[in-house]
């Protein structure tokens, strides 16, 4: 088993703090991970990044999708890196439609990289929630 990354200036202070005598820090300890980082990892492993992120766009979908439209959308479902955007109206559905996606697209690839998010697909929202806002 390797040896995990440590930072040395840290284990310095350590030694020094601690009167630790070893000038090498112990096997197997390494820099503590953010809980951000170590969340993303666990919903990984169990399936849940999509959730997960999801959660994430929906905190800051008014600022993605602009405050008018995101009156009338919400981040729907992601799935091979499409996201399905639920519209609240036919007419909202039909100008986003025209004018809109592209922009939206854009938005999302610039807060979370274009890998994350290679189209948008703008449908009816299933859930009538027009009262939501």
């Amino acid at each position: 088993m390797g040896r995990k990354s440590y930072n040395k200036g840290r284990w310095q202070v350590e030694r020094e703090r601690f009167r630790i005598e070893n000038h090498r820090p112990p096997e197997g300890i390494a820099d503590p991970l953010r809980i951000s980082d170590a969340m993303a990892g666990v919903m990984k492993k169990l399936g849940l990044e999509d959730t997960h992120w999801l959660t994430v766009l929906e905190d800051e979908w008014q600022k993605i999708a602009g405050e008018a439209v995101a009156k009338h959308t919400r981040p729907g479902r992601m799935e091979k890196k499409r996201l399905t955007v639920f519209v609240d109206s036919s007419v909202w559905l039909n100008e986003l439609l025209r004018y809109g996606r592209r922009q939206m697209l854009l938005n999302l690839q610039n807060r979370f990289g274009k890998g994350k998010i290679t189209s948008v697909s703008l449908v009816l929202d299933p859930d009538d929630r027009s009262e939501r806002k």
